[in-house]
């Protein structure tokens, strides 16, 4: 029964301390992800925010609308490489190849 009781509050103690560490994850974006929401325009950033939930990034969430932004144009497959300081996106196809697209930093609208 000591074995029992012993393990019990052990756990007891892990899942206190895991419920209370969970409010740290949850207060917002990093000081990084706040600088990428400052390139944004007003509209997007708002748009991105509303979209973070738990265990999503912001750079996840624009290197999802950039996709969905470059899927219109090419049909492409995954992200291969950003740089949102130069605004440039590299993506590979559904068959293969690669390309690279010139991007709006603040509204991730592709440049022709």
């Amino acid at each position: 029964m000591r074995t029992i009781s012993k393990h019990a509050k052990i756990a007891a103690a892990l899942a206190v301390m895991l419920l209370a560490s969970g409010g740290a994850f949850a207060k917002g974006p990093t000081a990084f992800e706040k600088a990428e929401l400052a390139q944004l325009s007003p509209q997007l950033r708002s748009q991105v925010k509303a979209r973070l939930t738990d265990g999503q990034t912001v750079r996840g969430i624009l290197e999802t609308m950039l996709l969905n932004n470059i899927s219109l144009l090419f049909a492409a497959n995954r992200i291969v490489a950003v740089d949102f300081d130069k605004g440039v996106a590299v993506v590979a196809g559904a068959n293969g190849e690669v390309k690279t697209f010139n991007f709006d930093v603040a509204t991730l609208v592709i440049k022709s």
